[in-house]
């Protein structure tokens, strides 16, 4: 499932984008969100957060990581898009229906729509259906209102809704009533029955001897906690010799910054050659390697 989160410039989206994914994680057994950035805006994933903590730093980055909506730019994100190959992909787009966002979309399968008013809303519903993507929710920007609208599921299949004041660097938009909402509806369309072992902040297990398979658990932490309890699995693991020294290890799952640096810190201490799965190439990358067969950027299957 591949939704496109648009919507006209500045009804909201990167709130949304942020809510959504948090509160995604929050339900148990759901895909993980996996959120392709695909409009060169400098706003990524960091974005939201970065803004509540220091607005000041959240604005110099971005306009650090603003790039332009070239043809080059667009060609890579379509393909993003097209090679994503996990359960649930959201794809957060840039604020005009043109021939750019076309291409990028091609691929994707559903659409949720933002917009602050009526107008805009006719706008995109033409662009999604010009692209014959199904339309799961179409949602008001309400900024000055001071409750959500609950999503509720019309004759045409579709759920409408409201949410009130989408404000960057506010994280509790996480637990507005229509995000909520939409993070369930978002699940239950996925069609996933993901069953996890335990209440953990961090999964880590081994398949086939040379892949690591990772992922956040159903108890949502910080990375201060994420890293210890990530680090422990990897020590349990070595200890129960289901991790041996092999030529080369494979690893596949989301993993936050954090974590990441930590189990490529750890994996290159007992594996010449480590490769990181990359859902928009659908393809494993060699991040480290100390064997003349691979070079840093090899894809492998």
């Amino acid at each position: 499932m591949k939704v496109v989160l648009c919507g006209p410039p500045h009804s909201g989206k990167s709130c949304l984008r942020y809510g959504l994914k948090e509160a995604i994680r929050t339900i148990r057994g759901a895909p993980y969100p996996y959120v392709i950035t695909a409009c060169p805006d400098g706003e990524g994933g960091w974005f939201q957060e970065t803004v509540c903590y220091n607005d000041k730093l959240a604005i110099n980055l971005k306009k650090k990581y603003k790039g332009t909506f070239s043809v080059d730019f667009t060609k890579v994100a379509a393909n993003w898009v097209k090679n994503s190959s996990v359960d649930l992909t959201l794809i957060d787009i840039g604020g005009i229906p043109d021939d750019k966002n076309e291409i990028i979309c091609a691929a994707a399968t559903h659409a949720v729509i933002l917009a602050r008013d009526d107008s805009s809303l006719k706008e995109w519903r033409n662009f999604c259906n010009k692209l014959n993507l199904k339309i799961v929710a179409e949602i008001f920007s309400d900024y000055k209102g001071k409750e959500d609208k609950k999503l509720q599921l019309e004759k045409d299949g579709i759920y409408r809704g409201s949410v009130h004041y989408l404000e960057r660097g506010d994280l509790s938009v996480k637990n507005r009533p229509a995000i909520i909402d939409l993070a369930h509806i978002l699940v239950n369309f996925s069609n996933q029955k993901i069953k996890r072992v335990n209440m953990s902040t961090y999964n880590v297990t081994i398949e086939n001897g040379d892949t690591l398979s990772v992922g956040f658990g159903d108890h949502p932490a910080q990375n201060d906690k994420i890293v210890i309890e990530a680090s422990k699995h990897i020590d349990e693991l070595i200890a129960n010799r289901k991790i041996l020294k092999r030529e080369i290890i494979k690893v596949n799952g989301p993993a936050s910054m954090p974590v990441a640096m930590m189990l490529g810190y750890r994996l290159s201490q007992l594996f010449e050659t480590v490769a990181c799965y990359d859902p928009k190439l659908s393809k494993y990358v060699i991040v480290v390697t100390n064997n003349k067969k691979y070079k840093i950027g090899d894809l492998i299957d």
